[in-house]
């Protein structure tokens, strides 16, 4: 009988996630006050003047800034960011803020590097699996899963 009352109330609390989830991907575009690849490729001449929040993948790099594509929903626009000198390699991710300025350009405020260069994010997939390995082999030194009760249980001893 438990096993029916946990069942039922898993079920629920997946049901709620899922929809904490759809409404989450729903609202995204409304709580987000900057406008995208998609509305910058559709309009840019509209924005130039405006602070945006741009999210891309470093093209090219020189002394003076650096290009950046940024995609959304299949559209990507390339912009040039001046004003900075940031240490990330093509092929690393970059959050630009600034103003944009004509001819596909933008004045950045401010830059924070995601990932430094490619190798950067198979590195940090790379540490969250040996993370997660280690906490799964610690836990079930300690723990065990009882199948019949679906409970966990310490380990005797």
């Amino acid at each position: 009988m438990r096993l029916r009352y946990r069942a039922v109330a898993a079920l629920l609390l997946l049901t709620a996630l899922s929809g904490l989830f759809v409404h989450a991907g729903v609202t995204d575009n409304e709580l987000n006050p900057y406008p995208d690849a998609e509305e910058l490729a559709a309009g840019y001449d509209s924005y130039v003047g405006d602070r945006v929040l741009l999210s891309g993948r470093v093209i090219a790099v020189d002394g003076t800034g650096f290009d950046i594509g940024v995609d959304a929903d299949g559209v990507t626009i390339e912009l040039r960011v001046d004003g900075v000198s940031a240490a990330v390699d093509p092929g690393g991710v970059v959050q630009v803020y600034g103003e944009l300025q004509p001819d596909q350009t933008m004045t950045a405020e401010r830059v924070v590097v995601v990932n430094t260069g490619s190798g950067a994010e198979w590195y940090k997939y790379g540490v969250s699996a040996v993370g997660a390995v280690g906490f799964l082999v610690l836990f079930f030194r300690q723990w065990r899963i009882d199948a019949e009760t679906w409970t966990v249980e310490a380990r005797d001893g």
